[in-house]
């Protein structure tokens, strides 16, 4: 980095860490300017993910967001019961996203088909259910 930083926050997209201010490229192991804005200073790390070729997704304000062109443009409105995201993740064309509608109920996990766009809730079976769960136990 070309200065220390305090409590950053960053997400790895397209071979690279980035971060607001800089970007360190994996291949030509050195730090590069980012684009500004990447990520808001209040934006959770957590709430990223990496899509590959799908691009990066982020959950912000009650949406879906995708990174299109430089910019963050609305994918579709996460369902009503979460607000507040745990994880998500991408594979094969779908984005899954753990969390919960208030801080300390049970969380809940959703699928979104990426071409579609259509969400679906997933079934945990109940000694998986609660505060924390995986989404590699989940009935889909």
């Amino acid at each position: 980095m070309a200065r220390e930083r305090d409590e950053y926050k960053g997400v790895f997209h397209r071979g690279k860490f980035h971060r607001s201010a800089e970007a360190f490229d994996f291949a030509n192991w050195e730090w590069d300017k980012a684009e500004e804005d990447f990520l808001e200073d209040r934006t959770c790390p957590r709430t990223c993910v990496d899509g590959g070729d799908m691009g990066m997704y982020m959950c912000h304000a009650g949406e879906v967001v995708a990174l299109q062109d430089s910019r963050w443009q609305t994918v579709d409105k996460l369902p009503a019961e979460i607000r507040h995201t745990a994880y998500m993740t991408t594979w094969e064309g779908k984005l899954l996203v753990i969390g919960c509608r208030s801080l300390g109920e049970a969380h809940v996990a959703y699928m979104l088909d990426l071409k579609s766009r259509r969400w679906r809730k997933l079934v945990a079976p109940e000694e998986f259910c609660g505060h924390v769960q995986s989404g590699c136990c989940l009935e889909i």
